[in-house]
């Protein structure tokens, strides 16, 4: 308890919070004022949030010089928009076509070798090792395991 007999309850400490930000109406107004004058605890709260607001709103201009955002969105977008030699233009054109150009390369033989796989008779196996009919048998013999 209080010198006021009044114990700082939640709900006067939100109408506080509210009355800081936003005006209030004329009876909630009417009851903070009077929990106010009837609670030492909540006047000191008051204080110490005041206290706080004070503090913050006098260090944030020191930190950052006027316009500081806009600075840092220029030099963002000047970073991307950035002009680019000739060479360089010509060097990021020739990656990009030969990537494509690798990505589908590499598909066309995964395709060709898959459809090889599945059609065994296309290829005899004396033409995929380069040998003759003995030493395709020969090898054919030879325990693995």
């Amino acid at each position: 308890m209080n010198g006021g007999g009044k114990i700082m309850n939640d709900k006067m400490v939100k109408l506080l919070y509210r009355s800081l930000d936003n005006p209030l109406g004329e009876k909630k107004q009417r009851t903070l004022s009077e929990a106010l004058q009837n609670s030492k605890e909540l006047r000191k709260e008051k204080e110490r949030i005041l206290a706080q607001r004070r503090s913050i709103t006098e260090a944030a201009p020191s930190s950052f010089g006027p316009y500081f955002a806009e600075k840092v969105m220029e030099k963002i977008e000047s970073l991307h928009t950035k002009k680019k030699n000739g060479l360089e233009l010509f060097y990021e054109t020739f990656k990009t076509m030969f990537q494509r150009v690798a990505i589908v390369s590499a598909l066309i033989l995964l395709l060709l070798v898959s459809y090889n796989l599945i059609k065994k008779d296309l290829l005899p196996k004396e033409e995929i090792m380069f040998a003759s009919d003995a030493v395709v048998e020969e090898i054919l013999e030879v325990p693995l395991f």
